[in-house]
């Protein structure tokens, strides 16, 4: 049997080096760009600020006009949504008292609840 450098142990060592050095080279280039981005003279910043100003105009955004999320939702057996309710459950529950008697609880995901009608 000859010997050969190209034996399992081998070629795993191998792989294993070029990973440590890959890490390494991509850890020096990311520490790299962050003394980059730290190291701004204050002339520089003082006047990006004030030209950013001018050339961006404010924008004004109106929010009235999105729909919120629905607290609570009624559906029937179809899968139809019959209602959708806003505001607090507990208020809810008993303004709508019979309602949800006649109901029951299918899911919840975060605030909002969905109920079965029957």
């Amino acid at each position: 049997m000859k010997p050969t450098i190209l034996t399992q142990k081998n070629v795993c060592a191998f792989l294993g080096f070029m990973m440590a050095l890959t890490i390494l080279w991509t850890a020096k280039a990311e520490a790299k760009v962050d003394q980059i981005n730290e190291v701004i003279p204050m002339e520089l910043k003082e006047g990006f600020e004030i030209t950013q100003e001018e050339i961006i105009p404010m924008i004004e955004f109106e929010l009235s006009d999105i729909k919120t999320e629905p607290t609570i939702t009624f559906i029937n057996k179809y899968g139809e949504v019959v209602a959708e309710f806003y505001g607090e459950k507990s208020e809810l529950e008993k303004k709508f008292k019979e309602t949800f008697e006649r109901s029951s609880i299918l899911t919840k995901y975060g605030k909002h609840e969905f109920y079965l009608i029957g």
